[in-house]
Formats: C-alpha cells, structure tokens, sequence
C-alpha cells in the first residue's frame, strides 16, 4: 500500500513538472510573437511617447549608442542619470526590436594616461563638454574629469549627445531633474537626424551686411555637431526656391532687402519653407562709445515690416530697457588709477523663461543686446506663440533716442520700470498668407519662371520664429579675436542659454514628426527628507532588523501547529 501510494505521488509531480515546463514554453513562445510592458508610475516614467515608439519601431538601420557615464566612485547624482539612462536606452532597444544597442565605457579604464588623454580630446572634438565634479576618495575629496555624454553611430555617422544639463539657474538639483526630463527628447531627436537620408539643410542670407563667419562661429559649429548641413546664399546669385532649403535664416542685416528679394522669401515660406529671423530694427552699437561718450539710437530700415505684418507679428523701432540686465565695464579712476568696473547696463537684458513651450521649457537665462520690441497681431490661422520676454521691471524707449555711456554708473529709477513681460522673441504656427496675393504683376511672375516655380497665395501649416535682436546669435571674440563659446559674456564670465535657445529653435522649426513633445516630460525625482531620516533613523532601524525576524517566528509556530496536526491523525 506504501509503494502504490509512493508510485502515485511521484506520477503526479511528474505530471505536474511536466505540464509547468509546458505552459511555461508555451508563454515564451507566445510572447515571442507579442509584446507589452505595463509602467505603473504616476507619471509614465518608462513609457515613451507615440512620436518616439513610431520613430524606433520604424527604424531600418542598426543603432549603436555608447554612453561614457561609467564608473565606479562617480557621485550620487550622476549615478542616478546613468541608471535612469540605462532603463531608458533598454525601453529603446526593446521598441526597436533590437535595433537600438548600447555600451557604457568608463574613460579611467583607459590606463594610460596619454592615450587617455588623447581618447579625451577626440571626445571634446566631437563635441562633448566634459565636466569636473568632485568624488569621494580615500583622501577626502578630489576632482574628476566626466564626459557626461554619449555617442550615436549608424551607416559610418557619428551624432554627439550631451546627456547632463549643466544650468547654474537650477542649481545641481535642477539640473539632474531637468537631464532626465530631456533625455528621451535628445536621443530620439538624435537617432531620427542620423538616419535621416537627407540631413536637413540650414542656409544663412547673405548680401546684406548680415554676421559674418567670425560671429557666428559658435553657432554654426553648434549646428554642425547635430550633423546639418549648413550653407549660405545670396537672393541675386543662388535660388531659393526648389533648392532643398529646410530652414532660412536671417541674421542682423544691415542693408534693406530690395522688393525682389523680399518677394522671393515670401514665395518661399508660401512653398514651406521654415524661417528664423534676427532682426536689429535699431542701429546701435556698444562699440560706437569707443568714438564718443554718447551715441545715437535711430531706427533701421529693412524693408520686411509689411511682410511680418502679414505674418502676425510686428518689430518695433524701439528699445526693451530692463532692470535684469547684463554689465559692461567702464573705466573709473581709484587713487589715480584707472581701472574697468562692472556697471549693469538696461539696455542688454536678460531673458529668464517662465514658459512651457519645448523650445524654451527649463532653460537657462538668455542676453539680449540693445534688443525691440514685438507686437503680436490678430491674425486668423496663425498662432502666437510668445517664447521669450522681459522681467517684470522693464519699459520701452522710442528711439530716436541720446544713449550716454556714463548712465550706466546712475542708479535707474525703478518707478519708470512700470512694464513687464514684453515679448522678445515669437513663434507663428499656422497657414500664412502672401503679402503678394492681390500684387502679383508680369515681373514677379518672371522672377518665379527663372526659379523654376509657380506663385503660391498661401502656404500650407508651417513655422516660422522671430527675434527682435540679431546679436542674440553672434559670440563675442576675446582680446587676441578669438570668437567665444555662444553665449558667454566675456566681462561678467557669466554662461547662458543663447546656444542652447537657437538650437531649440531650429530643431523645432525641422521637427516634422513632434518629436519635441517628449521635452515635455516631467520625472519627478522622489527624493528622501534627510532630516526626518535622521530623526527616525532608529525606528526604521528596527523595524528593517526586527520585522523580518517577527514574520519568520509567527511563520514558523504556524508551520509546526498545521504539521503536528496533520500527522497527529
């Protein structure tokens, strides 16, 4: 009877061993075949958005990441970027089918220093910024060098990404949250322009005094990193229609554009192309104090008002004072020494962003130069956009108006400061009408027949951005002519988003697949009180030592009681 009953439990484990193997290949195989995750966070942490599931679903070529946020004492903060850059590159992989792959490498296993050195060097060529951070070591704390960054390949292309924002307006916080708010944006943005077949193509205008190569070096080299292609055209030698133009832009010209030529970028947006203009509606010049202790500021006549008044918005010929504002040295004399002192000067303000628009969401503070006002009109089909405006201490000054250097050394009158939030820059969105429409004569139909197209009265949906200061692109040059990093003030040291703004605005202008609504994300980082763990340290001591054992002993006096009662029968 004790053998059957043995030969009877032993058929019945094996019979159960069998159907689990069974039904656990059975899963595997039918999951093969489908695929799903389910993120129970609040705020969707591990799901992408639909622009980038579409984009990595589609995917056609192999992927290859390599993340340089590795190794083994880097600090707290920048452990958590990793590992949150870790799960995010997984959920691209598995979104791709395998397309997407990714290798972490930590620099310092390079062990000799001068090929570490020049591995580093190639890195900062490519255009990762390194970053110094201080690490815990067996000496107390020492500097080290990160490159918190990443670099994509595909097809022979290399694409460099700046994975930590680096925001002295957010502090070391911010800035953590604020990278792993972006990082979906910037590595799908990144992968969509690398396996693109035709980079998009940025021309700048030439011909009409506009900034030369020296000074807009930084951000041109800024565009070449996220692999545009850049080139310039001139509207009397070279066509700007049907040739593959993705963005125009218009940087500070000096000289008015003539009718023709104005016609020609009508036609052009019309046809769908994307514009940015920079545009100094007043001649005024720091450097003009170098001949005169006082200039004048008059209005600049460049002969496209009609035309962005059709668009819906208007630049005024006046000046945006602001009482957040940027210094200028001048020389005062102390004890018979003359020597530079920082003054702050209203008439360069300082953009600090309270908007939620992608382009400008969790931005640094932006430095404008003698920069005018906009004046949004009602317009219907287009949307207005604001990006960029003034602190809530500001005013406007009509120009002509006597500028003196010495001004800057008064204390402003913060009672004239009555004005707040006047918009700087501004995005239109919509179906914009020609200026043209009831204008078009015998000449400009010419003009189009040599461009090999046909009048457009109205454009389809598109995009342009208009900013009432051209310098906003320009990099200062150092005492040698050096041309700076764009954006940074060679007298207040002071780095801001400048670059970070124009790219923004570009990427928009060319992002066709709304891949920029994943800038919009927001991770929060659950971060634990300090103070009350320090002051429940001991309670939750023992509860994590003392818990376990309570549940073990109550387990086991449950366990012995069923068993004594089992076998008592």
């Amino acid at each position: 009877m004790t053998v059957t009953m043995t030969n009877y439990y032993f058929i019945r484990s094996l019979k159960i061993l069998a159907i689990s193997l069974l039904t656990v290949i059975a899963i595997n195989i039918i999951s093969s075949f489908f695929y799903k995750r389910f993120d129970f966070t609040e705020e969707k942490r591990y799901t992408l958005t639909n622009s980038t599931d579409k984009l990595l679903k589609n995917l056609h070529d192999n992927i290859s990441v390599e993340v340089y946020l590795e190794g083994n004492d880097l600090p707290a903060g920048i452990k958590i970027l990793r590992n949150e850059t870790r799960e995010l590159l997984q959920e691209f992989r598995a979104h791709s089918r395998g397309r997407v792959t990714f290798h972490f490498f930590d620099i310092n296993s390079i062990k000799d220093q001068k090929k570490r050195e020049e591995f580093e060097t190639e890195l900062v060529k490519k255009g990762l910024r390194p970053t110094n951070l201080e690490v815990k070591s067996q000496n107390g704390y020492a500097e080290k060098l990160v490159f918190p960054g990443a670099i994509i390949k595909a097809n022979g292309k290399e694409l460099s990404i700046q994975i930590l924002e680096n925001q002295f307006s957010v502090g070391a916080q911010g800035s953590l949250n604020n990278s792993i708010n972006f990082l979906e944006y910037k590595l799908a943005n990144s992968i969509q322009k690398i396996t693109r077949t035709h980079p998009a193509k940025i021309a700048f205008l030439q011909g009409h005094g506009e900034l030369g190569l020296e000074q807009l070096q930084g951000f041109l080299e800024a565009l070449s990193y996220q692999n545009f292609v850049l080139d310039k055209i001139e509207l009397n030698q070279e066509k700007l229609l049907n040739n593959n133009i993705d963005v125009l832009i218009i940087a500070k010209p000096k000289v008015a554009l003539n009718d023709y030529e104005k016609f020609l970028i009508d036609q052009y947006v019309m046809s769908g192309g994307k514009t940015l203009w920079l545009l100094d509606n007043i001649i005024c010049d720091l450097d003009s104090f170098k001949l005169a202790p006082s200039i004048f500021a008059v209005p600049r006549d460049l002969n496209v008002d009609d035309l962005l008044f059709r668009y819906g918005v208007r630049i005024q010929h006046d000046l945006v004072l602001d009482l957040y504002c940027n210094q200028i040295p001048i020389i005062e004399t102390v004890g018979g020494n003359p020597q530079p002192k920082l003054f702050p000067w209203v008439f360069y303000p300082i953009s600090i962003n309270e908007k939620n628009h992608p382009i400008v969401k969790n931005l640094d503070p932006v430095a404008f130069k003698f920069c005018s006002s906009l004046d949004t009109l009602n317009n219907p089909g287009v949307k207005k956009t604001i990006l960029l405006s003034s602190s809530t201490y500001s005013r406007l000054q009509q120009t002509p108006y006597q500028i003196y250097l010495e001004g800057a050394k008064q204390k402003p009158d913060p009672y004239l400061f009555n004005q707040k939030n006047i918009p700087l820059a501004v995005l239109l969105e919509g179906n914009f009408t020609s200026l043209y429409k009831n204008q078009f004569t015998s000449d400009l139909h010419k003009l189009l027949s040599m461009q090999n197209a046909q009048f457009q009265p109205k454009s389809n949906f598109n995009k342009m951005i208009v900013i009432g200061d051209g310098d906003l692109a320009s990099n200062d040059v150092d005492a040698n002519g050096v041309p700076m990093a764009l954006g940074y003030d060679k007298y207040s040291r002071q780095m801001f988003a400048n670059k970070d703004f124009l790219l923004n605005c570009v990427e928009y202008l060319v992002d066709d697949n709304n891949l920029i609504e994943a800038r919009n994300r927001e991770v929060k980082m659950r971060l634990l009180d300090k103070a009350k763990l320090l002051d429940q340290k001991g309670i939750w001591q023992v509860i994590n030592l003392g818990l376990p054992l309570v549940l073990i002993f109550i387990f086991g006096v449950i366990y012995n009681r069923r068993r004594k009662a089992k076998y008592a029968k």
